[in-house]
């Protein structure tokens, strides 16, 4: 059978970073090691880790990189908007001129926007006149309301300008041409569904953005020391500001402290909340109790999982959470809350999803019970690691692209 041709368009594609970076490499390495043939347009400012990756490793040695930058509009953009929002839309235009010439010479079968992992900034592929897939995109879940009451007043505004501009998303004409062009739509959570125009929200399905390696069918899970509920030992991983949730996080590890005074927690990340959360470490008395141990890479983090016996991560909005599949493959439970990609991930099986309530105090009490029970059952149930396994086995790479793709046979019939 002929090869599938995919152009995917990836403004974040790196091999050595995790986020949009990863979704965009991914994408790339697990669609070439299906067999598809694949051309993926990003930044040049990514070729040096790329080349050097494929190098090294051979994986996407067989796929195709366009890159596009524009290096002067980028060095004056930056200055006034340091996250590329504004070059990233500029960008889009001359990605789709480069897929033009690109799908004069390969004739792609289909053309599928993959990152940024955003509902709210529109692509031009669809313009290409072949099969658009749209997603997952995220961006749509929102921090609930009151749980942001302790961030800085800068990080508040933020909240409350991401909160506007999801708000008029539906009535973007570009994001809904964007959306009626999509032969298919993937949004990561069923928050989004309000905020896209209604026709895109009847015709589309919800997955996540990130997915994980298959793991081996006789999983051989390093040995894990369970310390029980008399001193259990938490990780958290992730980044040092406010939505990461360790405002919110911190005291409930507190209130499981007071029960459970052997506990401790390590803080892997860093950022500009670090210090504000070491203070609130002091002021709630658990300071001794909290490690932090900064910024680490992806393969020290990846050596740190068996040393713990949960994932702690009140996080309030991933659309994501690659952290999380990483720690069940581990066969590490984790206690998060109910919210986007984590919320959809974490069950009963493999933790706990704690519900975020309108009363702050009795949900900090909630998390810390959950926190709790989980570590008692780290150390009663040895069935407890392959039930990991088993859960995050549902988020492999291969079932994501199953279930968005379907049979290449039919992907011709994408209308």
């Amino acid at each position: 059978m002929t090869k599938v041709r995919v152009l995917l368009s990836a403004f974040a594609c790196d091999p050595y970073f995790g986020s949009d970076e990863e979704v965009g490499w991914q994408w790339a390495r697990q669609l070439s090691d299906r067999g598809f043939d694949v051309s993926v347009v990003t930044r040049k400012s990514q070729k040096a880790a790329i080349e050097a990756h494929v190098a090294k490793t051979g994986e996407c040695g067989r796929v195709r990189f366009i890159y596009v930058d524009l290096d002067g509009l980028h060095a004056i953009l930056k200055r006034v908007n340091r996250r590329n929002h504004l070059y990233y839309y500029i960008w889009q235009w001359y990605a789709f001129k480069a897929a033009v010439a690109a799908h004069r010479v390969s004739r792609f079968d289909l053309v599928h926007h993959v990152t940024w992992v955003s509902f709210r900034q529109p692509s031009f592929m669809w313009a290409l006149g072949i099969p658009f897939i749209f997603g997952p995109v995220a961006g749509g879940d929102e921090i609930p309301k009151g749980y942001a009451h302790a961030f800085s007043a800068r990080q508040r505004g933020i909240e409350f300008l991401r909160g506007a501009l999801n708000a008029l998303v539906r009535f973007d004409p570009m994001m809904r041409l964007t959306y009626a062009r999509a032969s298919r739509i993937f949004l990561t959570s069923e928050g989004h569904r309000r905020r896209v125009p209604a026709a895109a929200a009847a015709r589309a399905r919800v997955e996540l953005a990130i997915g994980c390696d298959t793991p081996p069918a006789s999983p051989d899970l390093p040995a894990r020391r369970h310390a029980g509920p008399a001193g259990g030992r938490l990780l958290f991983v992730g980044r040092c500001i406010g939505l990461k949730g360790m405002d919110i996080g911190l005291r409930v590890f507190a209130a499981a402290h007071r029960k459970c005074p052997g506990l401790t927690l390590t803080i892997i990340g860093d950022g500009v909340d670090r210090p504000r959360w070491q203070r609130l470490a002091q002021e709630l008395g658990v300071a001794d109790s909290v490690q932090w141990l900064g910024w680490l890479s992806k393969a020290e983090v990846m050596r740190c999982y068996p040393d713990y016996d949960m994932l702690f991560y009140p996080s309030l909005r991933d659309s994501g959470g690659f952290v999380v599949l990483e720690a069940l493959q581990g066969g590490l439970p984790v206690v998060c809350f109910k919210l986007g990609g984590p919320g959809v991930v974490v069950d009963d099986s493999c933790g706990a999803a704690v519900e975020a309530g309108a009363n702050i105090d009795e949900t900090i009490t909630r998390f810390a019970d959950a926190v709790l029970r989980t570590l008692a059952r780290t150390a009663s149930d040895s069935q407890l690691p392959g039930a990991c396994r088993a859960r995050v086995a549902r988020f492999s790479w291969s079932a994501l692209i199953d279930r968005i793709y379907g049979d290449p046979s039919d992907l011709a019939d994408l209308k």
